[in-house]
């Protein structure tokens, strides 16, 4: 995991570049937004696919939120906040969207929890009997904005200053939501049973 000193998007320039992008895609020119599906496409699926658990729906909703930010290009006004959290916010909200009409279709597993205990148990197939709906029931206890820190900070790999960006919370906030949801998941699979090391770093 990153730390915050080693983002590459700290330098001016990549600032300038970043204001220049997002004024281009205001204007809905196709190559900056070409440039920015090739930046973001990756990152978006990846936070689309742990969130539904499901390749398919991931892709379909990550060409969808590109699609929907295009649509809304001109009301972006950058101001220093990157795109990617603009973005994230389009994901965040169909997603929620698709878990909700999934919650009426009627119960079912948590697949945010099956798809984590699947990228677990790749390191350690021991437990794996259990550590699916041991997952589903650790998660359930956390807060939202827990659980959306576990998904940056672990999923998407980004350092405490990104996440604080892409959250619109401040670093130490960050830093307490991580080590409460650290917590609360140790506590929750039974101490070093599943869980070892996981600093708040």
């Amino acid at each position: 995991m990153r730390e915050t000193g080693e983002r590459d998007h700290d330098h001016p320039a990549g600032h300038a570049d970043d204001a220049e992008l997002a004024a281009r895609a205001a204007r809905r020119d196709p190559a900056a937004w070409e440039s920015l599906f090739e930046r973001h496409y990756r990152s978006i699926y990846a936070y689309l696919r742990f969130r539904l658990a499901n390749s398919h729906e991931a892709e379909d909703l990550a060409a969808q939120v590109f699609e929907t930010a295009y649509a809304r290009a001109d009301t972006f006004d950058y101001r220093g906040v990157p795109i990617q959290a603009w973005l994230l916010a389009i994901a965040r909200n169909l997603a929620r969207d698709v878990i909700k009409k999934r919650i009426r279709r009627g119960p079912s597993d948590d697949l945010e929890a099956a798809d984590l205990a699947g990228r677990l148990a790749e390191a350690d197939p021991a437990p794996a009997v259990h550590l699916r709906s041991d997952l589903a029931r650790a998660l359930a206890e956390l807060t939202e904005d827990q659980r959306e820190v576990v998904r940056l900070r672990f999923i998407l790999d980004k350092s405490v200053a990104e996440t604080a960006i892409l959250m619109e919370r401040s670093e130490d906030a960050v830093k307490n939501l991580q080590r409460r949801a650290l917590a609360a998941l140790q506590r929750a699979l039974g101490g070093e049973h599943y869980l070892k090391g996981g600093g708040a770093s």
